[in-house]
């Protein structure tokens, strides 16, 4: 991302350069259409002074053509003046005057084309100064044309290079998408993991509950062998305690077994119930990685504390018994059975996914 915004910033300073730089190709370009506004005046102006110059001296030209064409008419009145004058003159004095007429005819026409080669000789260094000019101006124009032009190109090739550049960062928002997949996917796993650690604290709780039943189970064992001892006399306990070593495993000689019995069989349940949950928690978590909620086992959702309604009634079968063997037989009702049933009531649960 800093190299990203690296190269942006590099491209946001080249385009304000370029903008820069365009603005000041503006400003010449501004400058240079007023020169060539003012010396498009100038010439228009050279050349309005040129037309008048040469309406003036085609007016002084008219105007000598005149006075030329009023002196010849002159001459003419003159001249058959004196040929009327001098009609009894000589040949001679009329060769003469011929001669000098046309003598004087010769200078004023001569003098004349003088003044107009002159004036024509002004025109044509003005119209080489000007053509100077024009052609002066027009290679300025050229040179400003082709200085445009490789501006121009310039720009275009600076527009390929950001259109370019906007097409590699085109795919910024397919990474922007995949990024977002990954954290929802993090989001995911975090999630899992916080389930999971749910299902080990749930689980810690349903071996508490466990360790309650155990020392529920082992306070009602005791108990009935209290209320045994309490409804029979002396001498059957007595009898009971001599024949308990040989045959009877209920007896008060058997207490610690048949505690220990009890326990050995909760501790087995209890085992057995944490090892089947512990693997459909994984077995779940395996099978759905990808789920936002992890369902826990049909143990765990019915997580309720097991009726003591069984307890009861092997209570009020012990109450109702006269003799001890029948302990014996109560004593048996609490087998393996009943554990395992109480810790794992659905054993289907272990084979939902």
């Amino acid at each position: 991302m800093e190299a990203e915004a690296a190269v942006l910033t590099q491209l946001q300073l080249q385009l304000l350069a370029l903008v820069s730089e365009l603005r000041f190709l503006r400003e010449r370009e501004r400058g240079a259409r007023e020169e060539l506004r003012d010396a498009g005046q100038r010439w228009e102006e050279a050349q309005e002074e040129h037309r008048r110059e040469a309406r003036e001296l085609r007016a002084e030209v008219a105007a000598r053509d005149d006075a030329l064409r009023k002196l010849e008419a002159k001459i003419k009145f003159l001249e058959n003046e004196n040929e009327l004058l001098e009609k009894n003159e000589n040949n001679l004095k009329e060769s003469m005057e011929v001669l000098l007429q046309s003598r004087e005819a010769f200078i004023k026409h001569y003098e004349a084309v003088a003044d107009l080669k002159d004036k024509v000789q002004r025109i044509s260094v003005l119209e080489k100064d000007v053509v100077e000019k024009l052609n002066f101006l027009e290679s300025k124009i050229s040179a400003y044309q082709h200085e445009l032009r490789s501006r121009a190109r310039i720009i275009y090739e600076l527009k390929d290079r950001l259109e370019a550049e906007k097409l590699n960062n085109s795919f910024q928002p397919q990474l922007e998408e995949i990024s977002k997949a990954l954290l929802v996917k993090d989001d995911i796993i975090e999630r899992l993991t916080s389930e999971k650690q749910a299902m080990h604290v749930e689980l810690h709780n349903m071996e508490i509950a466990l360790q309650r039943f155990q020392d529920l189970f082992s306070s009602i064992g005791h108990e009935r062998m209290k209320s045994f001892s309490a409804n029979c006399g002396s001498q059957d306990v007595q009898d009971v305690n001599n024949g308990l070593p040989e045959s009877i495993p209920g007896t008060q000689c058997g207490l610690a077994n048949e505690h220990n019995l009890v326990t050995a069989i909760d501790e087995a349940g209890k085992s057995s119930f944490l090892k089947s949950t512990t693997q459909n928690v994984d077995c779940q978590l395996e099978l759905s990685p990808g789920s936002m909620q992890v369902q826990s086992p049909k143990c765990l959702k019915s997580g309720s504390l097991p009726s003591p309604e069984p307890v009861a009634a092997n209570t009020e079968k012990a109450d109702c018994l006269p003799d001890p063997k029948e302990d014996v037989v109560m004593g048996d009702d609490l087998s393996p059975i009943q554990p395992t049933d109480f810790v794992n009531p659905e054993p289907d649960s272990e084979n939902q996914p």
